[in-house]
């Protein structure tokens, strides 16, 4: 119980609960608000706008203060926000609660990968897939606990996310390295960007479809039940995914996977737009893209940690960015679909997984391949 790794393993599933049941929620948040689709849809603006300002504030606090510490802080920051949902009546109580659900994540998603990396080093490569696949655990189960209310949900979250910041208290915190490896370099401000640009664009993907997702699936025709279910799929792919690539973690390099992983992402986006909103053609491609995106992440962290000596502030600079990713354009998706109609759901994700091969090739271009 007062070892680190476990700690952080299971609590990055509350993270993963608490930022993804935003969207198998909007139908019934929509309703309780009387909102649009584009207004409910600024939800993931108020997320990722807590998210960014969480990842700025987490990653220079990280290297001054006790880390986990810090992390049980975020937690009970989202135990609070989840008990105040099922009271948030109007547009703007929402906002307050999905603001300090994104900022207190944020807390827990710097430290988490920060603390991990300087608690295992180079041996980071399957805890920082497990980790992240603990958060794809979390998502997973986000339909299924909302399916029974949104308010119960909430409620079980808070009470997990208790748990979660009592065990943080208790359990002493990893230190930064004081000297980097042979292989690493330091981290200089052109390569933090490059690599931010990545994170950007990847959750972008993630968090734009796993959010829509199940409205899509609604608009082409799909029952509520259905669309959950797909959305299942989804995240129950994307759990298998981060598990297949912590078993395969020593003995594929990280750019094999990134380049497969990114590749195939494409192939499903072109599998939805292909089906036209068909069943078959829904499942498969929904599936395939839950695969397909969930080693990305982890796998570009450990592929980081190898060429890189991380800080507190450098991770900062990458969920920073993810979180800019994250409010950008799942909020411009919504947008889209309100103008243009669902149709341009599957158009948008695939250019967007265009996008992220080509910014995963310029960063590993400019890390030395």
């Amino acid at each position: 119980m007062r070892k680190p790794t476990p700690l952080y393993l299971v609590s990055f599933a509350i993270s993963g609960f608490a930022l993804t049941m935003v969207g198998p929620s909007l139908s019934t948040l929509r309703e309780r608000t009387g909102s649009s689709i584009a207004e409910i849809g600024s939800l993931f603006l108020a997320l990722q706008l807590g998210f960014i300002v969480g990842s700025v504030l987490a990653g220079r606090v990280l290297d001054r203060l006790d880390g986990n510490r810090m992390y049980a802080v975020g937690f009970l920051m989202i135990a609070t926000a989840l008990m105040a949902l099922p009271f948030a009546t109007s547009l703007r109580s929402l906002w307050i609660v999905m603001v300090t659900i994104g900022l207190a994540a944020a807390i827990g998603d710097v430290s988490a990968n920060t603390l991990l990396i300087w608690h295992l080093g180079e041996h980071v490569g399957r805890a920082m897939n497990l980790l992240h696949f603990s958060f794809g655990a979390g998502a997973l189960i986000a339909p299924l606990v909302v399916a029974l209310g949104v308010d119960a949900a909430a409620r079980l979250g808070a009470a997990v996310a208790l748990v979660m910041a009592v065990w943080a208290f208790i359990v002493p915190s990893p230190t930064a390295p004081l000297v980097r490896r042979e292989e690493q370099s330091t981290a200089s401000r052109r390569v933090l960007v490059i690599a931010a640009m990545f994170f950007f664009v990847y959750v972008g993907v993630e968090i734009g479809f796993s959010g829509w997702i199940h409205t899509y699936s609604e608009e082409v025709g799909f029952s509520g039940r259905a669309a959950t279910l797909i959305t299942t799929a989804f995240w129950v792919a994307f759990a298998g995914g981060r598990l297949m690539s912590a078993w395969i973690s020593d003995k594929v390099r990280p750019k094999v996977v990134m380049v497969f992983s990114a590749t195939t992402a494409v192939v499903a986006t072109v599998v939805l737009v292909a089906s036209q909103g068909t069943a078959l053609g829904l499942w498969v491609g929904t599936v395939l893209f839950g695969f397909a995106t969930a080693p990305q992440f982890p796998v570009m962290m450990a592929y980081l940690e190898r060429r890189i000596q991380l800080s507190g502030s450098d991770t900062s600079w990458f969920m920073a960015s993810a979180g800019m990713g994250g409010l950008a354009f799942p909020y411009l998706i919504g947008q889209m679909i309100d103008i243009s109609g669902t149709s341009t759901f599957p158009w948008m994700m695939l250019g967007l997984a265009v996008i992220a091969l080509v910014a995963f090739a310029r960063a590993n271009t400019v890390l030395g391949g």
